[in-house]
């Protein structure tokens, strides 16, 4: 009984050590499936002799690896075909909106003074000299106003003198006419008598 159970065991063992490298593992990477496949197949004078249903495993892990990384490859090349069209519609936007804020910047430092843009600076320096000539004008009115008004005064004084002047010229004329018409009518009224 001893001679069959170690017959048995002996078995078994070979039995389990056969199903060990009976299948090709499908969760380890394709290079370490071919290198199960070299360390468990048998070997021959100088070749290996390799298990078919191994070597169809393999290749359909092999094609079935191939064909995901194509897919993924795929599925990468469309990512970046869209990433570069949303790429290039961003850039499309900064341009634009570089261009609207350069418009904006521009408009902002520049003012339209008489149709043309001209800019803060030159728009300060034009405002405050024309406000420095309407100054010099307005000091150089109100000077020739007061030397006017003066000259008025002045005008009018003399005026004044001379209707006084005049005035009494015209009452001792009136007086001397009078006086002249008294004795004509004193000689007619003693030429009479």
């Amino acid at each position: 009984m001893k001679k069959i159970l170690i017959l048995l065991t002996l078995l078994i063992s070979a039995q389990l050590l056969a199903q060990k490298a009976k299948y090709v593992p499908k969760d380890i990477s394709i290079n370490e499936q071919f290198n199960f496949l070299l360390k468990n197949s048998n070997n021959y004078k100088q070749f290996k002799v390799i298990n078919q249903s191994w070597v169809a495993t393999v290749k359909k892990n092999t094609s079935d690896s191939i064909s995901s990384l194509k897919k993924s490859l795929s599925d990468a090349n469309a990512k970046i075909t869209t990433l570069q069209q949303t790429i290039d519609k961003v850039n499309t936007q900064l341009i634009n909106v570089q261009a609207n804020l350069d418009s904006v910047n521009s408009e902002k430092e520049n003012i339209s003074f008489l149709g043309t843009p001209t800019s803060k600076q030159n728009y300060k320096t034009i405002m405050w000299t024309i406000v420095g000539l309407l100054l010099s004008i307005l000091g150089f009115i109100i000077f020739k106003f007061k030397s006017n008004q003066s000259t008025t005064k002045e005008t009018l004084l003399k005026l004044n003198d001379l209707e006084a002047e005049f005035e009494d010229h015209r009452r001792r004329a009136l007086e001397r006419e009078q006086k002249v018409m008294r004795k004509l009518q004193d000689e007619i009224n003693k030429s009479k008598k």
